[in-house]
């Protein structure tokens, strides 16, 4: 009698022995293999297709212990032919099981040599997105650092700016004071200098007048004289003398009287001319302190110049680091669509895995059918398919895990884009605020790469804004360059934009060619408005560009920078 037990328990297939009675008519036959209890269906089919073998096995056994005992109860010649014919077809069909199940054997070969492909492939791919990953946060660390740096040189710059401000506020201040006490003193001084010409040419012309009298003087001297000598030869004409000499004695001390007023007169101008000459050395001094003062502030005024220089530089360094962070953006996203491919290929692969499972469950029914009676050549085959079984599933699972791990690191990834992306949002951000803080233009102005830009308190019609911009040397502002565009939102208004409208087409003001373009969606709509403006209503700025009415809004002027 053949006795089949199976003892199965979850998760594993246990022991499968086959018994028979130990009578000498009645050999008994032990198989015992140990089979795992797989979870996928190609583990199961494996399983499966073993217990078939097994039984296969168990039924040729049975029928050649059958046969013995038909030989030993069946003597006669037609019952020995009968029972040689069906030997002879059952070793007929030894060969083809064989030859089945070595193909068989061959076909879950090439399966584990292409799942351990894929596994390397996978490996491969899971090494690279790793490094991507590296990379990538690498790039987010660096960025954040230069943000950091950004913010404390935003902040330093700003801090450095009140200062510098308050410093020319007070420069300014005391310049104009001093320029203003420098302009009073000149005044003081020319009208000193007038007055000085004035008292020198009268002292002139009182030493010239002295010189006179005192010419006159001598000459009355000396007729004095040859009066007192005619007196003393002529007696008679004595009396007549004696009159005109007390005439002269009159006249001489009217003149000596004369003379000490113009000498006193000379004492005070030369005491007047001393002072004059001591307020001259004043103002000169004065002159000097306003020279030290001006050249003070002419080196200030250097000094604020090579910062401006510096600052130009930095926004250009800004300039090229933004140039690299496009292309690596660029880059990343030539990459996304690559991981993308994979992810595609990896998905046909699972569906021709899925067709392969359906092929080895129909193989599975038609193993069902086939009957081995090669015992050796059987274990063989199914030691070795139970070794390569074992290697596709532990294949399988390498390979689910490999994708499991591509999955995650493709999500870091795409995380580390968006950091990378939302970084360099807010470094653009921060260059933006960087160049407010700029050497300005004229009070009120703010200044942007060559150009000065006037941001309106209040609110005007498009028209208006324009004659208003062109009073102040300038016109509504023209968008030439995504930072311009940036930059302008970044005043937080809903202000006008210099164009204008001919012939149904988008025309600037200056006539330059209208691009680029930065309009909303839907815009433009030429059925609501004949102006644009840039609105505070779209969240992204390069697309805030929105027709609208020329009645009332604020208005952004620019107009060249002039050092």
């Amino acid at each position: 009698m053949l006795t089949l037990t199976q003892k199965v328990e979850n998760p594993t297939m246990q022991t499968m022995d086959i018994d028979d009675d130990t009578s000498p008519n009645k050999p008994s036959v032990t198989f015992s293999a140990n089979f795992q209890w797989w979870k996928r269906p190609s583990g199961i089919a494996a399983v499966c297709l073993g217990l078939l073998c097994v039984l296969l096995l168990a039924g040729i056994i049975g029928l050649s212990v059958y046969y013995g005992v038909i030989d030993h109860h069946y003597s006669t010649e037609g019952d020995q032919q009968t029972s040689y014919s069906l030997l002879t077809k059952e070793g007929d069909l030894q060969p083809t099981s064989y030859n089945n199940l070595t193909k068989e054997g061959a076909e879950l070969q090439s399966s584990y040599n292409t799942l351990t492909q894929e596994r390397d492939e996978l490996q491969t791919s899971y090494n690279t997105l790793t490094k991507e990953r590296d990379e990538l946060q690498t790039s987010y660390n660096t960025l954040t650092e230069e943000r950091d740096q950004l913010q404390n040189s935003l902040t330093t710059r700003t801090a450095e700016r009140e200062k510098l401000q308050n410093s020319l506020n007070s420069r300014t201040a005391e310049r104009d004071q001093l320029q203003n006490s420098l302009n009073t003193r000149t005044t003081e001084r020319d009208q000193l200098q007038n007055s000085l010409t004035t008292k020198t040419k009268e002292k002139d012309q009182l030493q010239n007048t002295l010189t006179t009298i005192t010419r006159e003087r001598d000459q009355l001297q000396n007729n004095l004289n040859t009066t007192t000598t005619e007196r003393d030869q002529l007696q008679n004409s004595l009396n007549t003398r004696t009159t005109e000499r007390d005439q002269l004695q009159t006249s001489y001390n009217t003149l000596t009287k004369k003379r000490d007023q113009l000498q006193n007169s000379l004492n005070s101008r030369t005491a007047e001319r001393d002072q004059l000459q001591n307020s001259l050395n004043t103002r000169t001094t004065e002159r000097d302190q306003l020279q030290t003062s001006y050249n003070t502030l002419t080196k200030k005024r250097d000094q604020l110049q090579n910062s401006l220089t510096t600052k130009t530089k930095e926004k250009d360094q800004l300039q090229n680091t933004l140039t690299t962070i496009t292309r690596e953006r660029d880059q990343l996203q030539n990459s996304l669509t690559t991981r993308t491919k994979d992810r595609d290929q990896q998905q046909n692969s699972l569906k021709v895995m899925t067709a392969d499972r359906d092929q080895l469950k129909n193989s599975l029914n038609s193993r069902t059918k086939e009957r081995d009676q090669l015992q050796n050549n059987l274990n063989t085959r199914t030691t070795e398919k139970n070794q390569l079984q074992n290697s596709l599933t532990t294949k399988t699972k390498e390979k689910d895990q490999l994708q499991n791990t591509l999955t995650t690191i493709t999500r870091e990834r795409d995380q580390l884009q968006n950091n990378l992306n939302t970084t360099t949002t807010e470094r653009d951000q921060f260059k933006t605020r960087l160049r407010f803080y700029e050497k300005p233009c004229l009070d009120g102005w703010w200044k942007f790469g060559t150009s000065c830009y006037y941001v309106s308190s209040t609110m005007d019609s498009s028209g208006a804004g324009q004659k208003e911009c062109r009073t102040m040397g300038g016109e509504l502002v023209i968008i030439n360059s995504r930072e311009e565009q940036i930059f302008i939102h970044g005043f937080k208004k809903n202000v006008w934009i210099g164009t204008y409208k001919k012939d149904g087409i988008w025309e600037w003001v200056d006539d330059t060619p209208f691009k680029p373009t930065y309009w909303m969606e839907g815009e433009p709509n030429n059925f609501h408005g004949e102006c644009v403006e840039i609105s505070q209503t779209a969240s992204d700025p390069l697309k805030s560009w929105k027709v609208a009415t020329c009645t009332s809004n604020y208005l952004v002027c620019e107009k060249p920078f002039t050092p």
